[in-house]
C-alpha cells in the first residue's frame, strides 16, 4: 500500500476500532459508500467484513448452544476476546500505515 495521509490512516483505524461496537454494520456502510472511490478504505472495509462475517455466525451458534451446554458460554467469551485483540492489532497497524490482514475466511477478496 502506498503511503496514506495521517487523516486517512486515522479514519481507517477508527473504522476498525468502532467495529467493536457496531460489528459488521460500520465496515458495510463504509464499503457501500466508498467502494468505487477509494481503494484504501475499500481494503479496510473488506477486512472488517471478513472478520465479522467469520466470527459472528460462530458466536451466534455458540450463544444458542450455551443454553443447553454451559461450556459454550466460555468458548463464546474467548471468541470475543480473540476478536477484540485482532481488532486492536488491526487498528494499531493501520494507524502506523502498515498492511494487516485478519486471519479469517475470505468472503471478500482484498
Amino acid at each position: 500500500m502506498k503511503n496514506e495521509s495521517l487523516k486517512n490512516r486515522i479514519l481507517a483505524s477508527l473504522m476498525h476500532l468502532l467495529s467493536l461496537i457496531f460489528t459488521f454494520f460500520l465496515p458495510l456502510i463504509v464499503y457501500l459508500m466508498v467502494h468505487k472511490k477509494s481503494k484504501y478504505y475499500t481494503f479496510h472495509a473488506k477486512e472488517g467484513l471478513n472478520l465479522h462475517f467469520t466470527f459472528f455466525p460462530i458466536f451466534l451458534l455458540l450463544t444458542i448452544i450455551a443454553k443447553k451446554w454451559s461450556p459454550a458460554a466460555n468458548i463464546s467469551l474467548s471468541l470475543i476476546i480473540i476478536e477484540t485483540i485482532l481488532i486492536l492489532i488491526a487498528t494499531f497497524f493501520t494507524l502506523k500505515g502498515k498492511k494487516f490482514s485478519y486471519p479469517v475466511i475470505r468472503y471478500f477478496k482484498v
